[in-house]
């Protein structure tokens, strides 16, 4: 008989008693309606035999159980005393399903088939392993485990387990079904297996090891390597958080969430549609098989001055100057790497220089701040490098590549700023690579290099001077604003400049070029390579500065093989070499195929044989340098009588034979010959800009007239001048054949074929 009100009551091994009469009904905590039982041991176990007397509800609390030993009979070996450096060992595993733990050197155990505390369910256990280094086994059933401090081992197995590893270095292992893996302050190594596990290896607050920022002022961090922690998730739904440290986690199987906290993780979402958050740190990040979800980090903000897209330029303070930081102080610090495997992925990488590959499948990725590197592989990607001077290549499929922030633009910062305004203009000069698929690409901000590569790829390079090339099949490309230099690739494709200066070149049959008026508007067509070509319906633009036309290209036997239409353009340049011809007795030759040896139709001495050939290549730059070295391009009939016959590109002080009524009236000689510049001013007759010309000469026993694209023009003639600028090599060749020509009286008798005019004299014949 157990009266409520009683202090205490101590029993033997079995305390019956006869009905309670009560019709109260008080809190458990009533010290009259309670009492405490302390019964001498010892005790296997404790049963509580109550029934119900009437028909009302009535209930009966048990709290606060407590053994201070417990039987060490049957199979149990020993008591639990909670020592130091415990172990597990199994009193008779074969026969008993029950493992054992013990609790000290002597053999001290807890049985794991049996729930500890009343309310739990059989097999249901509740261990508390206390300090040391443990080893646990918790067997079948619901367990929760408390390994404590030390480094433990501890194995949940079969059931919903929940597992808290404690302070020190744990490993564990939840085992089947879904388990809550806690590992605490250390570096613990835990592994989810089968079903849908919850792991927590982090430790309260994490401090990250790279210099980082707290508020205003700048702050490095004094972190400890004290928990480098080891994550499987295993297979099934995980839920994965490590946070400090450089930890190493893998998702295995099932849709995972990996939240690697700060620090530089390597994580592995495995296979399934994982969501993956590399944290702060430098991450390396592979998603694996099925459509995952990446965020790297955000980490810090930009490494260039003057137009950081996250922080106002005064919102950090360097401590060693006392004034605003305009940039990243620690570049370094949020380097990741990315792989999303196979799946269709969404990778977000942020601050600093990252490696990022979509791998197979529709990838989406947004590359962050600074120079990153992307590759999109196989599949239609959507790529975006955002801030920063990028290198993207889309690979396979149809691909959609941003240089800049693309349509996702930061609130407040211009997605494309002119150099003239932008206060870094260096920023964002992207590399974009579209490969095969009919790519589209955006340059956006600064001086981008784009190539579309093969299929129908359409290119726009945004604000200033791009490079763009088409590549292979039919392409759009859109210089935009900008002095651009655009390249068409094989194919039909439209070439449009848009704004200011812009040179096409590699245009061919099949295309349309289109200049555009904007800006500081001077267009360039640089048809070099292109072969023989005429240019038809070419009319002045209602700007006037400009012309319109059609460009044909020419067989070999003269027919029209392709054509290129062009609109809006200032200039057009052929190349000297491929676009010269020159009568010989076997027809017409081009001027680059002619050698020492062969014979030319002269004017005056019929066949001649060349003595002599030399080449001078300039660049672009080297004419900017030297203005009076640029070409001047004689367009077919501007000579008169439909001479040349073709567009023709010469030296500027190449002079070309002019025979008409004008000359014999001035100078009472019908053929005289004019420096090709003084002829400048004519109809047809132009000092032009040019990307590179080659100048190719070549010399007979005495200064000859040929036929070059059907007119006639000059053989070359050593003057001092002509010789004193020539190179010592070309110069010393020309003397071993001329060996007279070193002296005055040996160029004094080179005399020219025909009375050469001076400028004015040149001038009579235009007015």
């Amino acid at each position: 008989m157990l009266t409520p009100g009683a202090d205490i009551l101590t029993s033997g091994d079995t305390a019956t008693g006869n009905d309670v009469d009560s019709n109260a009904v008080t809190p458990p905590t009533d010290p009259d309606t309670s009492l405490l039982v302390d019964i001498a041991g010892p005790v296997s176990r404790i049963e509580i035999d109550y029934d119900n007397g009437g028909t009302d509800t009535q209930a009966i609390w048990v709290t606060d159980v407590h053994f201070s030993t417990i039987d060490a009979g049957g199979e149990l070996d020993g008591i639990v005393s909670n020592g130091d450096d415990d172990a597990y060992i199994a009193t008779n595993p074969d026969s008993d399903p029950d493992y054992v733990y013990t609790g000290d050197p002597e053999g001290d155990l807890v049985d794991s088939g049996d729930a500890i505390l009343a309310g739990e369910a059989p097999d249901d256990d509740i261990i508390q392993a206390g300090g040391g280094n443990d080893t646990i086994e918790a067997g079948l059933g619901d367990d929760e485990v408390d390994a404590g401090t030390g480094d433990d081992l501890a194995f949940g197995e079969e059931g919903n387990d929940e597992i808290d590893g404690g302070a020190g270095d744990d490993t564990i292992d939840g085992g089947a079904d879904n388990d809550t893996l806690t590992g605490g302050e250390g570096s613990d190594s835990a592994v989810g297996g089968a079903g849908d596990d919850v792991i927590d290896t982090g430790n309260g607050a994490p401090v990250n090891d790279h210099e980082t920022f707290v508020g205003v002022p700048f702050e490095t961090g004094a972190d400890q390597l004290n928990d480098l922690d080891t994550v499987v998730g295993g297979a099934g739904n995980d839920t994965i958080t490590t946070g400090d440290d450089a930890d190493l986690i893998s998702g295995d199987g099932g849709n995972d969430s990996i939240n690697g906290g700060i620090d530089d993780d390597t994580i592995f979402g495995g296979t399934g549609d994982d969501y993956i958050d590399g944290g702060l740190g430098n991450d390396s990040i592979e998603g694996g098989d099925g459509h995952d979800t990446i965020d790297a980090g955000i980490d810090g903000f930009s490494d260039y001055e003057g137009d950081d897209p996250n922080l106002p330029n005064a919102a950090l303070i360097d401590p060693a100057t006392g004034m605003p930081a305009l940039s990243d102080p620690n570049p370094d610090d949020g380097r990741d790497y990315v792989d999303g495997g196979e799946g269709n992925d969404l990778i977000m990488t942020g601050d600093d220089d990252d490696t990022i590959i979509g791998g197979l499948g529709d990838d989406t990725v947004n590359a962050g701040i600074d120079d990153d590197i992307v590759f999109g592989n196989e599949g239609a990607d959507s790529l975006t490098g955002s801030h920063g001077s990028d290198t993207i290549e889309g690979g396979a499929g149809d691909d959609t590549i941003w240089g800049g922030f693309g349509n996702d633009p930061i609130a407040g910062i211009p997605g494309e700023i002119p150099d003239a305004t932008d206060p870094v203009p260096e920023n964002g000069q992207d590399l974009l690579l579209g490969g095969d698929g009919n790519d589209v690409i955006y340059g956006e901000d600064d001086d981008d290099t784009i190539e579309g590569g093969a299929g129908d790829d359409t290119i726009d390079g945004g604000v200033d001077d791009d490079l763009l090339l088409g590549g292979a099949d039919n392409d759009m490309v859109d210089g935009g604003a900008g002095n651009d230099t655009v390249l068409g690739g094989t194919g039909n494709d439209i070439l449009l400049g848009g704004d200011d200066r812009d040179l096409f070149t590699d245009a061919g049959a099949g295309d349309v070029v289109d200049g555009g008026t904007g800006g500081d508007d001077y267009d360039v067509l640089n048809l070099a390579g292109q072969g023989d070509f005429r240019i038809v319906g070419e009319t002045l633009d209602a700007d006037g500065d400009s012309t319109s036309g059609t460009v044909e290209f020419l067989d070999p036997d003269g027919t029209v093989s392709g054509s290129l239409g062009f609109t809006e353009i200032e200039d057009i340049i052929p190349c000297f070499t491929p676009g010269t011809v020159i009568a010989t007795p076997k027809g017409e030759r081009r001027v680059e195929d002619l050698e020492v040896g062969d014979r030319v139709i002269t004017r005056d001495n019929g066949l001649q044989e060349i003595r002599w050939i030399g080449r001078r290549d300039l660049t672009g730059q080297e004419l900017c340098q030297a203005p009076n070295l640029k070409p001047v391009l004689i367009r077919a009939g501007s000579l008169g009588r439909g001479l040349p016959e073709h567009d023709m590109m010469v030296s500027p002080q190449h002079r070309l034979l002019i025979n008409n009524d004008r000359s014999a009236l001035y100078f009472d000689e019908r053929e005289v010959l004019a420096a090709a510049k003084h002829l400048t001013g004519m109809k047809g007759v132009d000092t032009v800009e040019a990307s590179g010309v080659s100048y190719i000469h070549f010399m007979f026993d005495q200064h000859e007239v040929v036929l070059s694209n059907g007119a006639w023009t000059e053989s070359f003639q050593p003057g001092e001048q002509v010789m004193d600028g020539m190179g010592a090599a070309q110069r010393n060749e020309i003397y071993d054949l001329f060996p007279e020509l070193r002296e005055a009286e040996g160029l004094k008798d080179y005399q020219a074929a025909r009375r050469s005019l001076k400028k004015h004299e040149a001038k009579l014949l235009m007015s």
